[in-house]
């Protein structure tokens, strides 16, 4: 009898206690409002790339960045178009190197093979426009490279985009 009495106050005491979560909840869900002079400098990463795509990392590296993707206008065979890349540093860096490669059937600039970016911040953005044309209509892969210069450190993370290619002609 005292086990079954001792169960049910347990049992009252575990109740309460998870009656008592939920209030102290919006304590911390009010926590990243504190934050507040960051969103008087402007939008967030997130919110400036609402509607990107994030590119596929490639293999395992961890270095602190991600990489999204956006294409403004549908790839058809012999038609030079633009892939808006958001390059989103997860930490300060004095500098970052971007390098790209088309797969065969994708033609680049030959001015953008590499890209540096001086100076990045973690709550900004850094948009790069590449332009491409593909030589064939298909899947194809533009592989970026994301190399991060801190201090004496270099750290890289290697993405894929993916691009599908619509016969010449094609809208």
């Amino acid at each position: 009898m005292i086990t079954g009495r001792m169960l049910a106050f347990v049992a009252a005491v575990l109740l309460a206690a998870c009656h008592g979560e939920p209030k102290q909840a919006p304590a911390v869900t009010a926590a990243p409002a504190a934050v507040a002079p960051v969103a008087k400098r402007g939008q967030s990463p997130e919110e400036l790339t609402a509607g990107m795509v994030e590119a596929v990392t490639i293999g395992k590296s961890t270095a602190p960045v991600a990489v999204k993707f956006d294409l403004p206008q549908r790839p058809s065979v012999g038609k030079r178009f633009d892939i808006v890349i958001a390059v989103l540093p997860q930490t300060a860096a004095s500098s970052a190197m971007v390098q790209v490669v088309g797969s065969e059937g994708l033609q680049l600039a030959p001015n953008v093979a590499q890209i540096e970016i001086p100076s990045l911040d973690p709550t900004q953005v850094y948009r790069l426009t590449i332009p491409v044309t593909p030589t064939a209509d298909g899947v194809h892969l533009l592989g970026l490279s994301v190399s991060l210069k801190q201090d004496d450190l270099a750290e890289s993370r290697s993405f894929s985009v993916p691009i599908i290619v619509a016969p010449g002609g094609g809208d």
